[in-house]
């Protein structure tokens, strides 16, 4: 009786998982902790086939039928993405040629392929391993600005061999422009993983309670400072990107796209001589580009961050949204997107491809079939490591492709 007692517990747990992972995305807001487990159980299909496979185990000793099935339909359900994932790999390196060209792995020096897996991870052991095994040195909470007497710290991860002047990474994080802090959840190791690459990597802090365009002009000034610190760090200051996620990808984008414009100037080293505020590359994940597409309400956080609703200010709505400042010459674009996002729908990452490419500005979207909001936070899930496996070549591409190295 407790065998089969025990059975039908862990095939319910496998075949609950597999069905939240193919369910439609509950809302982040206010059901965060059920769309964080749909996420996981999304992203860790290895959990519903463990849990499975200690259930059709057991029930098949206990001769509990109806555990065997509940098992079978977890195992199903926790092997269908496994499949698909292949389908996917290959999508996302057409999506990487078609927009950056055939050859354009060949731009990228031997020296750092070696340092790349050298296919997409069909594996979780693989990306667990080299995490483990790499050495980055951390400081953290070094104070860059205070604006208004908030001060605003970054951490910073350094690979452990100096081999000159290095491009540097600024990473802006998410949580709906008033949540989230730096390195939070499973970020850190993203920030650990690209040090490794050999990236000086700033996870940086922006204002949380302040109205637009404070958190923007706050990514600017880190931009600014780690410019002006570039020495102390072992930086190339023309070689800076900016990763964002979420409401952090939707900063990393204004402030690419608004570089040098004095209606969005930073928070810190004004004035004459002071460094600029450009970087040479953007990565932004599952951004909000248009935030006219937003479903924005009375005390929710877009109507809080800009003060009012579409119909009260619509050209600040306009003026705020990335998909507003596209022109030629902004630097390369690499955007992800899952397409069951309900937080923010794929179509923002769409628009902006669609604007990005129509004005020549070089620009990839990778599109995940399965993925939700925060798609690529699991380094060690199903889709952390494809995406990770683009990201590096796309950095690399920018910065060490040949004319570029300092």
């Amino acid at each position: 009786m407790r065998r089969s007692i025990s059975a039908l517990v862990w095939a319910s747990l496998s075949c609950g998982s597999g069905l939240l992972s193919i369910l439609p995305s509950f809302p982040v807001f206010p059901r965060r902790g059920v769309a964080m487990a749909q996420l996981v159980a999304t992203e860790d299909p290895g959990l519903t086939m463990a849990a499975g496979g200690i259930g059709l185990w057991q029930g098949l000793r206990a001769r509990s039928w109806r555990a065997v099935a509940l098992a079978l339909v977890g195992l199903a359900l926790g092997v269908r993405p496994l499949v698909r994932r292949k389908q996917v790999n290959r999508a996302m390196s057409d999506a990487m040629r078609q927009d950056l060209g055939i050859g354009w792995q060949r731009d990228i020096p031997p020296e750092m392929h070696r340092r790349f897996a050298q296919a997409h991870r069909t594996d979780t052991w693989g990306p667990l391993r080299y995490l483990l095994r790499i050495r980055v040195r951390v400081t953290r909470d070094v104070l860059f600005a205070a604006p208004d007497g908030y001060p605003l710290r970054l951490d910073v991860y350094e690979p452990e061999q100096a081999d000159g002047p290095r491009p540097a990474v600024v990473v802006v994080h998410g949580g709906a422009w008033f949540q989230g802090d730096k390195s939070t959840y499973a970020f850190g190791w993203h920030d650990r993983w690209l040090a490794a690459q050999g990236y000086v990597v700033f996870d940086v802090q922006y204002r949380l309670s302040g109205r637009w365009p404070a958190p923007l002009n706050d990514v600017k000034c880190a931009i600014r400072w780690v410019r002006a610190n570039a020495a102390r760090y072992g930086v190339d200051p023309g070689r800076i990107a900016l990763v964002g996620r979420s409401a952090g990808a939707h900063l990393a984008l204004m402030a690419a796209y608004t570089a040098g414009d004095p209606a969005y100037a930073a928070g810190c080293f004004s004035g004459e001589g002071a460094p600029e505020d450009e970087v040479q590359a953007v990565v932004a994940s599952y951004a909000p580009s248009d935030l006219r597409l937003w479903s924005a309400e009375p005390g929710g956080a877009i109507a809080a961050l800009l003060g009012g609703l579409p119909d009260e200010i619509p050209d600040l709505y306009a003026s705020a949204s990335p998909v507003s400042h596209v022109r030629s010459g902004l630097p390369p674009t690499l955007l992800i997107h899952g397409q069951r996002d309900r937080l923010v729908p794929p179509a923002h990452s769409e628009l902006l491809a669609n604007h990005l490419r129509a004005a020549g500005v070089k620009t990839v979207l990778l599109r995940i079939p399965w993925g939700r909001h925060g798609v690529d936070s699991l380094l060690v899930g199903l889709t952390g490591p494809m995406i990770q496996y683009d990201v590096d070549r796309f950095l690399a591409w920018v910065f060490h492709q040949k004319g570029t190295e300092a």
